[in-house]
């Protein structure tokens, strides 16, 4: 969550052939994205290191993130979160804070301009004009924001 921005379905329901590891991104159909439209993820370096090590375990099948129970269907969308309390952060975080988190953070620490990080959430237009006119995605400063993001991460982890 904290490398890719996504909602929890978007993620939880992620598929192998989704992935275009060669050009690090993420293309998610538009039938799991809340506005419906198809949405694509910059991946770093370190969120592709993850995805290797996941192919490992389990790329055989279908989702990236299988059910323990069901390995032929997605995790449960609630796991994330219930793995998150389980850390100790029930009340102090959630799922979708992660998203917040990266919005300030980027903002205040890396940055970026909103429009850029905006649209690494996916969010829709603002207002009529930007909704009907404004389809810029900001690809290239997109890929450059997220692994800036990722080695931050990094960096506030070993401080």
């Amino acid at each position: 969550m904290n490398l890719t921005f996504t909602r929890k379905k978007e993620l939880t329901e992620a598929k192998w052939k989704e992935i275009d590891f060669k050009n690090r991104v993420w293309t998610i159909p538009a039938e799991r994205m809340k506005m419906e439209k198809a949405h694509l993820v910059p991946l770093s370096k370190q969120a592709i290191s993850i995805l290797e090590e996941l192919k490992k375990i389990n790329g055989e099948w279908k989702y990236i993130l299988t059910s323990q129970i069901e390995p032929r269907k997605p995790m449960n969308e609630d796991t994330p979160l219930r793995a998150l309390y389980s850390m100790g952060y029930k009340g102090i975080h959630t799922i979708h804070g992660f998203r917040a988190l990266a919005m300030t953070a980027i903002l205040e620490n890396l940055n970026y301009r909103f429009d850029v990080v905006d649209a690494q959430l996916a969010h829709s237009k603002k207002g009529s004009l930007g909704a009907a006119y404004d389809r810029a995605q900001y690809l290239a400063e997109r890929k450059a924001m997220m692994q800036d993001w990722a080695d931050f991460i990094d960096k506030k982890r070993g401080e």
